[in-house]
């Protein structure tokens, strides 16, 4: 393999040290300390980040463009997938606390416990996304039962609900740990 494979794989082989690190204290502490666990998987890519273009360099020492893509280049698009990757798994919790403080503004302000277990109550956040998946052609409603019509989704989901039950060891982020 020519050497600039791999200084062009060395940001994407730091990323990847940074998801499994991250997932595996966030998998330690049971769920817990999310912001704890994506620094720690953040500096152990970074750590490897660095540690692969010294590396880089040592093996192949020659060309300037090579010191640069090692010094400047791969760094900095560690950091930017690092940031991306961050912004992804965060999502989630983003988009609550986005719709607590738009539920909050929406009341002068302020909302009571009451008010908010109404808005987020389970069986209307069920009827929320089923309407969704009506409307997206996913599923449709046959004699009562609801039938998946465009499976396009299914291996997403089975991939995405496979990653949180390992990364948690728990069947949802609402089950209690043991």
């Amino acid at each position: 393999m020519a050497p600039e494979w791999f200084y062009l794989l060395s940001p994407i082989l730091a990323l990847a040290v940074m998801v499994v690190v991250q997932a595996t204290v966030l998998r330690a502490r049971g769920g817990e300390q999310f912001f704890a666990s994506v620094m720690a998987g953040f500096l152990a890519g970074l750590v490897v980040a660095i540690a692969m273009q010294v590396a880089l360099l040592w093996v192949f020492p020659r060309n300037l463009d090579r010191w640069i893509l090692a010094v400047v280049a791969n760094p900095a698009i560690y950091v930017m997938l690092a940031y991306c990757f961050f912004n992804f798994i965060n999502l989630g919790h983003a988009s609550i606390r986005i719709r607590i403080f738009k539920e909050c503004r929406d009341r002068g302000g302020f909302i009571t416990h009451e008010e908010l277990r109404a808005v987020y109550d389970d069986d209307r956040i069920r009827d929320v996304r089923l309407q969704r998946l009506l409307e997206g052609g996913d599923i449709v409603q046959e004699k009562g039962r609801w039938k998946l019509a465009n499976p396009r989704l299914v291996p997403v989901a089975t991939l995405v609900f496979a990653l949180k039950q390992f990364v948690l060891r728990r069947k949802s982020e609402f089950e209690k740990t043991s």
